[in-house]
């Protein structure tokens, strides 16, 4: 995509621009904390910063072993990549050395690719790519389809996500260096990480469909121009721009072409959606003929200023959030609403440096005193956009929620 733009500064100039003279959002006049705000279900007291070495405190901490952090929304919008101590983390199994944004240099960690190997060394002196991609936890918003009828799992507020750097090795390049034939009847990739299953759980896996992965994935070893932090699957990860967090399988030890999906619990019944919508609440027998897994992102826009309960001045106020989507098509146009979707407002967009990064948007309203609901929508190039109830999709375990946003605030 075009770098530049008309005033001839950079995404990056602008927005530091911004920063420098204090225009990144209308002032607050208070908010709730952001255990309230942010995830409105119970959260630990723990310090983030003491649980992964390196992370920022002010990350909620929903569950300290393995690690599950969110983000604040307010701190999203305070740059442009998400920094790696701001980024969230969701991990079902967790190293305990890996509990640090420190990156792990172990030249000699190898990755088995149908039984050949390759090593952290040898990624390193291969020809390296680099993509901004949004990463997002298929839990994201959850507790948005409890407000309809509970769902199982952590209750992630809406900070499950982040707009982070991955640099690293195409996997297609490695599979060529190796000397590895595919073949059309293998048509998933199992993808299995060095971490330990949990006691009396399966380990965690998935199968990937092989297609997309020879197309889009890599062997990440960096994030955000750095070694890939131990907390966030360092140092070999397998990322795959436009998918689902739980696709990116971390500290990558085995990659093995299959004919057939994984039965493996992480993958049915976990990390999948029905194939038709349920009603809220039901009982689901997931199978892997009736649902599907957690694979591209669907159409999405969040607010991250004014956030949830806030309290703002009456008059103009900014508006601004982010839209993303799988990237197969550019965010074309972001709307809010604040009389609860019966007119629209078409925001500012400042597009993203790549397909797969979030387009950044922006909108100013005039809110009268009182109790006040603001609501955004994207609509991508290819039509696609968000419900107004998200809780069409409801589904048990809570995944790819991508409601219309609906943020309650009040105006003095």
């Amino acid at each position: 995509m075009n770098n530049n733009f008309a005033n001839g500064l950079s995404r990056r100039q602008m927005i530091k621009g911004a920063a420098a003279a204090g225009i990144l959002g209308s002032p607050l006049i208070s908010s709730a904390s952001n255990r309230s705000v942010e995830s409105p279900f119970p959260t630990t007291e723990a310090d983030a910063g003491k649980l992964v070495t390196g992370k920022d405190k002010r990350l909620i901490v929903l569950v300290s072993n393995p690690a599950v952090l969110e983000t604040p929304l307010a701190l999203l919008n305070e740059g442009d990549l998400t920094p790696a101590k701001l980024l969230f983390v969701r991990n079902n199994q967790q190293p305990e050395r890996m509990a640090t944004l420190a990156g792990i240099d172990q030249p000699g960690w190898d990755v088995n690719i149908e039984g050949k190997k390759t090593t952290l060394s040898q990624l390193r002196d291969m020809p390296q790519t680099s993509v901004e991609m949004v990463l997002q936890c298929s839990g994201s918003g959850r507790s948005l389809y409890s407000r309809d009828a509970q769902t199982k799992g952590t209750q992630w507020g809406r900070g499950g996500m982040g707009c982070v750097k991955f640099g690293g090795v195409m996997l297609h390049e490695v599979i060529n260096k190796l000397g590895i034939d595919v073949i059309a009847k293998q048509k998933f990739m199992l993808a299995e990480g060095k971490d330990e299953a949990l006691p009396e759980k399966e380990d965690f896996l998935h199968t990937l469909p092989t297609d997309q992965v020879l197309k889009r994935s890599m062997l990440a070893i960096s994030m955000n121009d750095q070694p890939l932090p131990g907390i966030h699957g360092g140092p070999v990860r397998l990322i795959t721009p436009g998918v689902y967090g739980t696709m990116h399988i971390k500290w990558l030890g085995k990659l093995k072409f299959v004919g057939e999906e994984s039965t493996n619990y992480n993958h049915v019944p976990r990390y999948r959606v029905p194939k038709s919508p349920i009603k809220p609440g039901s009982d689901y027998n997931f199978t892997l003929a009736n649902s599907s897994y957690n694979w591209d992102m669907k159409v999405k826009t969040v607010v991250l200023h004014p956030t949830e309960n806030s309290k703002v001045s009456a008059g103009k106020i900014k508006i601004q959030g982010v839209a993303f989507n799988d990237g197969s098509a550019p965010i074309e146009t972001a709307l809010v609403s604040i009389d609860q979707g019966r007119t629209w407002i078409k925001s500012a967009l400042t597009k993203p440096d790549g397909k797969f990064a979030w387009t950044r948007f922006e909108t100013q309203v005039n809110l009268p005193a009182g109790q006040a609901e603001i609501w955004t929508r994207a609509v991508d190039g290819l039509g696609r956009s968000q419900p107004l109830n998200g809780s069409v999709a409801w589904n048990p375990r809570g995944y790819e929620w991508n409601g219309v946003e609906k943020i309650k605030i009040e105006a003095l």
